[in-house]
């Protein structure tokens, strides 16, 4: 998601965490509903994980110790969140980072794909990007039974 973001600014925290909970064996389902319950619980006012906040806390602090007093919006973009979604719209904010990611997979594609000899024509632009929302289909489809 890092390297999309180089290309293009999206949404990266979100669809990094999914993609790190995927890899560490939750299922879908289960990944969605902790992320939503955790905004929720936040728009309770309540702190879902503390132990991860003062981890967060302490990576901020060291990366701040690295760069030093004086870049407010680096300063500000170390600030830690309780929850990577807008807790007032926690579903609607994780289908926009989550279409944010498969934008950010397409984007990836295009970088990679080889074109023919008409390189960079709106053609080929098209043709990668049909090949990949063919690529796309497929997954899903060998997967249907971890979307549902």
């Amino acid at each position: 998601m890092a390297e999309a973001d180089n290309i293009e600014a999206l949404a990266v925290r979100t669809p990094t965490a999914v993609l790190e909970l995927l890899e560490a064996g939750q299922s879908p389902r289960a990944i969605v509903v902790g992320l939503v319950r955790a905004a929720m619980t936040v728009t309770e006012g309540k702190i879902p994980d503390p132990e991860a906040l003062i981890d967060e806390i302490e990576q901020a602090r060291t990366k701040a110790e690295k760069y030093g007093p004086g870049d407010q919006e680096l300063m500000a973009g170390l600030m830690p969140r309780l929850t990577p979604l807008d807790p007032t719209r926690p579903a609607q904010d994780l289908l926009e980072d989550l279409l944010d990611g498969i934008r950010g997979c397409l984007l990836l594609y295009r970088e990679s794909a080889d074109y023919g000899p008409e390189d960079g024509s709106d053609t080929d632009d098209e043709v990668v990007d049909n090949e990949f929302l063919d690529a796309l289909r497929e997954e899903a489809s060998a997967h249907q039974d971890r979307i549902l």
